[in-house]
């Protein structure tokens, strides 16, 4: 009796455990009935039996321990489930994991190649079922080589190119049924790597190339601020292409997943609400859609429609592409063929297209030769450089591309050269754009022009209603000179003084190279800001004339609006409106803010902020559009660009722009010296009605 009771309580203790720590040797089982489990170490992960919810089936699979909702990260047996509680998992003496029913049926088996004569089933606390061998240490098979369709940390996507071997995702079929389903997941590793998402053979969703740093040029986070959750990292070299994440701290548990809707997502456990929080989709929008607009065209999900066809194509079938049905895409508006000249157009901010006809050239070679290669050969289509591969080339059809609203890359595209020499969309906004920046910059530090022949009959009236000494004849026919052709109230001296309370230190808000700025209030109660020109400016009656029409043309958001101003004696002064926190000041010498930012390196702080949401100009466009602006606002007007000029360089980006000087009245300049102001003469003006 004491054998049989040594031998059954043995048995117990190797079938019946409910739970065994990491490891599970040939002479032990893990049984369903008993409800037995492996888990790893550091009670991270937990391996047994279990049933996908509202299924009677049972599987074998690895799950988070410590997450409340069982979630399955591996299952071994997912397309042959036991159908009752009768499952057996062991590890023969050779090493190959076995799953049984009934004790005799076998369900499923790891079918190693390479066997052990010592061999141990661990769980390891990454979540990795390994086979080790225990004299060695050395792993004769690991989970982790056979993904299903969740991706855990230090697990790959990709390829061990030496083996041959592929890591890839593939989706449940349902909730309920773990087996394959209709989505794969996998690293395309032709040319630059990318992550190409199949349902059965067909393409739905591709991430676009490995550029150094992310797929396709996009981060993947788009809906995230910062991602503090995961890191990701991607391996390239001649024995690895594989992608791969860690989370950023021990206690984050997060997984990325292929779901069986076709979704990838990333998401994070939130211990506090119970739940799986998604902090990334990759499928972001429509434009996500494999080659949703044709060849040759292009997705911007903030467009209407969204798909457009490339500058220099056009609809291959326009009645369908009417009707918002572009399968059919874009076509060359002229033919492409050896006998005719071609040259490149540069699209901005892509994400390049299907790499299925990638051909790479690793060499560090330069865009001039990376463009040459592509025109040796009549079917390259366009070219990119990239910080991983240098040249990269495609021939036949540019597909499945988008236009981001930063990020991206370049692309190349072959055109002919009546093409290239025509107008495109890019070249319009860019010139539009460009106008808008120089015309600021230039008015910041002109003002405007105005032609009233009405001042000449009020001085008129002037004259004939008072009496006039010789030497204020001079005074009048200077002023009214100095009148002509302002459309303008003009305000006389004394009501200036008066408002600045005599020009007092206490009233002064700034000075630039034109003269001091003060504040002042009208007899109406009216705050204004009035700008006293310097003896020094340089400014007589004709240059000042034409500051008040440059201004008084111009209408601008951004420019102050002027109320009058003041000729009296030797007196120049404009009268503004008054705004506040020094606004005229910033407004009135911007273009000296915009020189210290140029020459600090800073020069894309001086871009309005609605400039953000266009895209289509580039950060190249934008800094040769400000260079051509300081250009044209240089102090020695022999060296300003004509017009003519200006369109040549903004149209043309082969032209080198030169370094451009200070501006007019930058200070420590010659022309920058501020001296005495005018006079501070008090005379009582007679008024008479207008």
């Amino acid at each position: 009796m004491v054998l049989p009771l040594i031998l059954l309580s043995l048995f117990t203790s190797l079938s019946l455990s409910a739970e065994f720590t990491a490891a599970l040797s040939p002479n032990q089982t893990l049984t369903d009935a008993a409800g037995g489990t492996l888990v790893s170490a550091d009670e991270s992960f937990e391996l047994g039996f279990f049933s996908p919810p509202n299924s009677g089936n049972r599987y074998v699979g690895i799950w988070f321990k410590q997450v409340s909702l069982q979630t399955p990260i591996w299952v071994a047996n997912k397309d042959n489930p036991v159908t009752d509680a009768s499952g057996v998992l062991t590890i023969s003496p050779t090493g190959n994991i076995i799953i049984t029913s009934n004790q005799t049926n076998l369900i499923w088996s790891s079918n190693s190649t390479m066997l052990s004569a010592s061999p141990v089933l661990q769980l390891l606390d990454t979540g990795n079922l390994v086979v080790v061998n225990s004299n060695t240490g050395s792993y004769l098979w690991q989970s982790f080589d056979h993904p299903c369709d969740t991706l855990v940390p230090g697990m790959k996507l990709g390829w061990d190119i030496s083996k041959n071997q592929e890591w890839y995702l593939t989706s449940w079929n349902s909730l309920q049924d773990p087996s394959t389903g209709d989505y794969t997941y996998k690293v395309d590793p032709r040319g630059l790597p990318q992550l190409v998402l199949r349902r059965g053979s067909t393409i739905s969703y591709r991430s676009g190339p490995w550029d150094g740093v992310r797929f396709g040029g996009s981060p993947p986070l788009t809906p995230m601020i910062e991602n503090t959750v995961f890191r990701p990292n991607f391996v390239y070299n001649t024995t690895f292409v594989y992608y791969s994440f860690v989370n950023i701290e021990d206690t984050i548990i997060s997984r990325f997943v292929v779901n069986q809707t076709g979704l990838i997502e990333h998401l994070t456990w939130n211990q506090g609400s119970g739940e799986w929080v998604d902090i990334a989709t990759l499928q972001v929008d429509s434009c996500d859609t494999y080659d949703l607009c044709g060849p040759y065209a292009i997705c911007n999900i903030n467009e209407i429609p969204i798909c457009h066809c490339m500058d220099g194509f056009v609809p291959k079938v326009p009645v369908e592409w009417n009707r918002l049905d572009w399968s059919g895409g874009c076509v060359a508006k002229t033919e492409l063929n050896c006998s005719v000249a071609v040259g490149f157009r540069r699209f901005s901010r892509l994400k390049l297209p299907d790499t299925s006809y990638f051909l790479v050239n690793r060499k560090e070679i330069s865009r001039v030769d990376c463009e040459e290669a592509c025109l040796k050969n009549c079917s390259c289509m366009g070219f990119a450089q990239t910080d991983i591969s240098g040249c990269v080339v495609w021939s036949g059809e540019l597909l499945d591309m988008r236009e981001y609203h930063e990020g991206g890359q370049d692309l190349y595209v072959r055109l002919t050269a009546s093409e290239l020499e025509g107008s495109n969309k890019t070249k319009r906004r860019a010139l539009i754009a460009s106008v808008m920046v120089i015309s600021e910059i230039l008015a910041l530090g002109l003002i405007c022009w105005c032609v009233i022949r009405k001042r000449r009959r009020i001085t008129a009236q002037r004259r004939a209603q008072r009496p006039e000494t010789a030497s204020q004849q001079v005074q009048e026919n200077n002023r009214s000179t100095a009148e002509e052709d302002l459309e303008l109230p003009l305000f006389d001296l004394a009501t200036i003084s008066t408002a600045t309370n005599i020009f007092s230190y206490e009233n002064k808000i700034g000075e630039g190279g034109f003269g001091p700025v003060y504040k002042g209030q009208l007899s109406s109660g009216q705050e204004v800001a009035v700008k006293r020109l310097a003896k020094t400016s340089g400014q007589g009656v004709k240059e000042f004339k034409n500051e008040v029409i440059f201004i008084v043309k111009l209408q601008h958001r951004n420019l102050v609006r002027l109320l009058g101003c003041c000729i009296q004696e030797e007196e120049r002064m404009l009268i503004y409106e008054y705004m506040q926190k020094r606004s005229l000041e910033l407004h009135i010498f911007r273009l000296i803010q915009v020189w210290n930012l140029w020459r600090e390196g800073k020069e894309l702080e001086i871009l309005d902020s609605a400039l953000e949401f266009d895209d289509s100009l580039s950060e190249t466009q934008m800094l040769r559009c400000i260079n051509v602006g300081l250009l044209c606002g240089q102090n020695d007007s022999e060296l300003r660009p004509a017009m003519s000029t200006v369109i040549c360089m903004l149209r043309n980006e082969s032209i080198v722009l030169p370094e451009p000087k200070e501006p007019g009245f930058y200070p420590g300049s010659a022309s920058a010296g501020i001296g005495p102001v005018s006079v501070n003469e008090l005379t009582c003006t007679t008024l008479s009605a207008r």
